[in-house]
């Protein structure tokens, strides 16, 4: 008898076991990305180097999402950035270095909270950038002050007729002065069909706990993109106002000849097409900085990608990219994971997604 109901028991645990996994929403999830990547026009001379994450950065995480009843879930989001050809986390060494949030979702929309996206940046990514960040990355020329941001409270609104917007408030968290460091951003755009039109903004203090009454730096991004069948369009214009609105890609000086000089009034322009063929895709971009600043330091970047899939999830990929700097423009040639370290690149690489 007793035999029988240990038996039993153990049924029993087993099945609850199974029905409290079965109900689980946890997804674990990642890209890894190698490749070969070869860079030229640099102070330094050429470089050939084995590169992670360069069409799209290396990365792992965890997801998940709980329905609450009544319309209502909670969710997370933990991602970390890996340099897969050496092992150490991105993002200057951090564990969750990418995104870390936790929020609450209803009909009325989802409100996250801890390190996220911009909406700006968001809008570069999905909406402006075929590329999306990585190889021939509009980013090089295209940089602003609100790609990532921690600290901050996100409010996205449910679609609405192909409608939808969302706001973000990032705390500074300085003693004493509510707004120094302070950073404010949001998007509204329409999404239907074959048309995806938005427009983004970002604000941030450049106030700190000893520096005082500077001038806030202001990103305003105009994005769209059409797909009409054969081939999609993209477009973008930026315009960057402000100490720290458009930071130079690269920390180091590159070239020969003065040190580059981030510009404080610059507009951006961005024009792609995305031409898919089978398994194959070909994507060209181009980009113009037009810095507005008397040192007229402008510059171009011209890039030309093709990919091949192998499935949903593996395909290989490489591109040539290169970028003439104007009037001491020190602007270099990166990708996903890194900034290059001269003004043309070359690639080859394999992606898989899990």
């Amino acid at each position: 008898m007793k035999k029988c109901i240990r038996i039993l028991g153990a049924l029993a645990l087993a099945t609850c076991n199974g029905l409290v996994f079965a109900q689980s929403n946890v997804t674990f999830y990642g890209v890894m990305d190698m490749g070969i990547s070869h860079d030229r026009g640099g102070i330094a001379g050429n470089s050939t180097r084995a590169t992670s994450g360069m069409a799209t950065q290396s990365r792992w995480g965890f997801k998940g999402r709980e329905e609450l009843g009544g319309g209502m879930s909670a969710f997370f989001v933990v991602e970390g950035g890996i340099h897969a050809d050496t092992g150490v986390p991105t993002q200057n060494g951090t564990l969750f270095g990418r995104t870390s949030i936790v929020g609450l979702g209803t009909r009325y929309g989802a409100v996250s909270i801890g390190l996220q996206d911009t909406p700006l940046f968001t809008t570069l990514n999905t909406i402006v950038d075929p590329l999306r960040n990585g190889i021939a990355r509009s980013n090089n020329l295209m940089s602003s002050t609100g790609f990532r941001a921690g600290n901050s409270v996100l409010y996205r609104t449910p679609t609405i007729d192909g409608f939808s917007a969302d706001a973000m408030y990032v705390a500074g968290e300085v003693a004493g002065d509510q707004g120094a460091a302070r950073q404010l951003g949001g998007s509204v755009g329409y999404s239907k069909g074959a048309v995806n039109v938005r427009l983004a903004y970002h604000n941030k203090n450049n106030d700190t706990a000893t520096v005082k009454n500077t001038a806030s730096a202001r990103n305003t991004l105009l994005g769209a993109n059409y797909d009409f069948g054969p081939a999609k369009l993209y477009f973008g214009y930026g315009i960057d106002q402000g100490l720290n609105s458009a930071p130079l890609n690269s920390g180091a000086v590159n070239f020969a000849g003065p040190a580059p000089t981030a510009s404080a009034d610059s507009t951006d322009l961005l024009l792609g097409v995305s031409a898919p063929f089978g398994v194959s895709t070909v994507v060209a971009t181009y980009i113009r900085k037009n810095d507005r600043t008397a040192l007229n330091q402008d510059a171009r970047q011209y890039a030309l990608a093709y990919m091949v899939a192998f499935s949903k999830r593996t395909d290989i990929y490489t591109s040539y990219a290169l970028i003439r700097n104007h009037n001491g423009a020190g602007y270099t040639e990166g990708n996903s994971e890194e900034p290059g370290i001269g003004d043309r690149q070359f690639t080859v690489g394999l992606r898989h997604r899990f």
